[in-house]
């Protein structure tokens, strides 16, 4: 009889604990908000060729487009690997000068990426260069960026327009 005394004198002095509230205590604030679009690296404006971010798995296939293609300072491709995740967040900002141009990832775009590109006025187009080897172009920056369309069509392969399913 005597362990259950005890237990039920823990269970009540517990519950009284749970109870109090001190004094100044403030619960830490819940975190609601969306992921932020990462902070990629943007190049200098002298720098800025043809803008790439993504998945370092695809620097190999990148890589070797881009010394194919060649392309002057402004028109280089120059590739910011940080990761297919952070790339998507990063390429499904916007269009313009101030987002990159392609996002390379080793899977097709997700669902919910894709509402976040549509969001923000981005419509893109798929190239498929191998098995598990995407690259996702911004429509707008494909005809506006000089040698992004040029660099896309080095590659040899018809794109695909992306829409909702």
């Amino acid at each position: 009889m005597r362990v259950v005394t005890k237990g039920m004198a823990a269970l009540a002095a517990a519950a009284v604990l749970a109870g109090c509230q001190f004094p100044g205590f403030q619960p830490p604030p819940r975190q609601t908000a969306t992921l932020p679009a990462p902070t990629v690296p943007k190049p200098p404006p002298e720098e800025r060729g043809i803008w790439i971010v993504g998945s370092p798995a695809m620097r190999g296939p990148i890589g070797a487009a881009a010394d194919r293609f060649g392309g002057t300072p402004d028109t280089k491709p120059r590739l910011v690997a940080e990761g297919t995740n952070s790339g998507f967040r990063a390429f499904c900002a916007g269009v313009g000068l101030e987002t990159p141009d392609m996002v390379v990832s080793d899977r097709s775009i997700k669902a919910d990426e894709l509402k976040r590109c549509q969001a923000k006025g981005v419509t893109l187009t798929e190239y498929e260069l191998g098995p598990k080897q995407y690259v996702y172009v911004k429509d707008a920056n494909l005809m506006t960026i000089p040698g992004v369309r040029d660099f896309t069509q080095s590659w040899g392969v018809p794109g695909k327009p992306v829409r909702a399913t």
